[in-house]
């Protein structure tokens, strides 16, 4: 589902229900005992909102971090998942939730920019305070193993002759992975039938279940296929996840030059209200996610699932960074094209 700029809708309405449904049902526990500020969160319950479906990547990512984050707090963490409106719909119900730093939000750039920039929604960047960077997702093209394409020249060339024809998914309109599709079309001059679902689960399984014949997915939240598919290319300017893309080759234009770098980072945002007004819970939340992150035992199991090195911390400050120039690269292509992440009415 993506809403235009100018489309009052529903989203409104499905927002107010989402944050009903997640201020009453039990999730995100009663706030330390003292209310200035003091970073204990011992004993307590935090709320994780996930605003993609369960099962995508950061769903999987969260949940890979969630015992190593509730050790460093000494807290239990409950993670709800509520996906739809292009991440519009958990992103708001957290930020209308108590703003005491008992819910955090998963979430991802450049998804977090689209959500707002291109719906009408309440909130801004300004409206997040940036708590950790955890992982990055270099964007990657997937195919069947039975596919008819051997490698990313066949696919261009089929592209070719059926315009339009081969259809590709991808995890939202409102997407890294569905810019990455834009350039390589752009790079190729070929059309590919580009259809988003909302979140990666349901767009890597559209795959595996042949509804479409390709994805555009990250390194890490996409090596479930692995067994049933390939990999035909890498969107970055080199491959440093050979080991988990069969060395796969990076995506070059007719030109040689590599295909515009593609990518997104899962990250944990809590409301400006906990930093400003819990500075020592917030930077609790900052500590213990530092450490959670390094821990050795995070980097084993991630190490078991071939996913150790999608690991990539970020501070506050160089996350905050990344979120400012993911804001301005996609307010300059709103600028050039209105419409440029909308579907059809």
């Amino acid at each position: 589902m993506t809403i235009t700029r100018g489309t009052k809708v529903c989203v409104a309405s499905l927002v107010a229900l989402a944050t009903t449904l997640a201020l009453t049902s039990g999730l995100g526990g009663r706030p330390p005992a003292e209310d200035n500020g003091i970073g204990d969160f011992a004993g307590q319950r935090i709320r994780f909102v996930v605003p993609t479906a369960a099962g995508g990547g950061f769903d999987t990512t969260l949940r890979q971090l969630q015992p190593y984050l509730e050790e460093r707090l000494d807290a239990t963490i409950a993670v709800q998942n509520l996906d739809g409106a292009a991440t519009a719909i958990g992103t708001s119900a957290g930020l209308n939730a108590e703003q005491n730093c008992m819910t955090m939000l998963f979430h991802g750039i450049p998804h977090l920019t689209f959500s707002y920039l291109t719906q009408n929604v309440d909130y801004s960047l300004e409206d997040l305070a940036p708590v950790a960077g955890v992982s990055i997702e270099p964007g990657v093209l997937r195919v069947a193993d039975d596919a008819p394409w051997d490698t990313f020249q066949d696919l261009i060339a089929d592209a070719r002759k059926r315009p339009g024809q081969i259809r590709v998914s991808v995890s939202l309109r409102t997407s890294n992975n569905y810019v990455g599709m834009r350039a390589i079309e752009d790079a190729f001059d070929v059309r590919f039938n580009i259809i988003a679902y909302d979140g990666g689960g349901p767009s890597r399984n559209a795959l595996l279940s042949g509804e479409v014949d390709a994805t555009h997915a990250g390194v890490f939240n996409s090596l479930g296929l692995e067994d049933a598919t390939k990999v035909l290319g890498v969107q970055m300017p080199e491959n440093r996840w050979g080991d988990v893309t069969g060395d796969a080759p990076v995506l070059a234009g007719p030109d040689g030059e590599a295909v515009p770098e593609n990518s997104s980072r899962y990250s944990t945002w809590v409301p400006t209200a906990c930093r400003d007004d819990y500075p020592k819970r917030y930077e609790a939340l900052v500590g213990a996610m530092r450490e959670a992150l390094a821990d050795p035992g995070l980097a084993a199991d991630l190490a078991e699932l071939g996913e150790e090195s999608k690991l990539d911390y970020l501070d506050p400050d160089a996350l905050g960074a990344v979120a400012r120039d993911s804001d301005e690269e996609i307010r300059s292509i709103l600028e050039d094209d209105p419409d440029a992440f909308t579907t059809s009415p």
